[in-house]
């Protein structure tokens, strides 16, 4: 399979093979793919809330914030089958018996980088949840909650390659990284859905 195969799928092949017996995709693939997914209704809301706004200062940062959100959504798109060909290394170092540091290492860099692009994506999120066009704002908490989901599920799978690396200073400082974004996201989505529950339901 070449660079990017899971990633022109169809939606229904993507899914017919990821459910079967087959070490590749997995759950780093999907949840890169789950980031993209909200990475995307980023650039929805952002794509309508731009096409609405008349203040030229505020437009220049909704523009701003597609143009990276943008750049979030190629990276993710990406890493669906990066994450892949990661594990396909590791497997076959494993099958050889060779000593598989390095592709354990490659094999939790890769899920870091979708934990790293759900982070930024989560900050554009958090900013839309005050500014953007208020029919979209269910878009804005759909987007939160899938880019929460997808940051912990790739957590995981940067978690359990880190037992095996026996390099003490890498796993230390992927941990502490992995904690504060941790940090960060709860803090957001907390604060992104109070913020939507009382638009949705106002109270008096």
């Amino acid at each position: 399979m070449d660079n990017g195969y899971f990633l022109r799928l169809t939606v229904g092949q993507y899914l017919s093979e990821l459910s079967r017996r087959s070490a590749v995709p997995g759950g780093g693939s999907a949840a890169a793919l789950a980031a993209a997914l909200g990475a995307g209704l980023n650039l929805m809301v952002l794509n309508f809330s731009i096409d609405r706004e008349r203040d030229g200062g505020q437009a220049e940062k909704l523009t701003a914030a597609k143009e990276r959100q943008q750049q979030s959504l190629e990276s993710l798109s990406r890493l669906v089958d990066e994450d892949c060909k990661a594990f396909r290394g590791l497997m076959k170092a494993l099958s050889e018996k060779k000593d598989a540091q390095q592709e354990y290492i490659s094999a939790a860099s890769v899920p870091m980088k979708v934990c790293r692009e759900c982070h930024v994506s989560m900050h554009i999120t958090e900013h839309l949840a005050v500014d953007s066009n208020r029919r979209l704002i269910s878009d804005v908490g759909c987007a939160a909650q899938t880019l929460r989901g997808a940051f912990h599920s790739a957590r995981f799978n940067v978690e359990i390659n880190l037992k095996y690396i026996r390099d003490r200073s890498f796993v230390d400082n992927t941990r502490d990284i992995l904690k504060s974004m941790e940090k960060d996201i709860e803090l957001s989505v907390r604060n992104i859905s109070a913020g939507i529950e009382s638009l949705m339901n106002p109270k008096g």
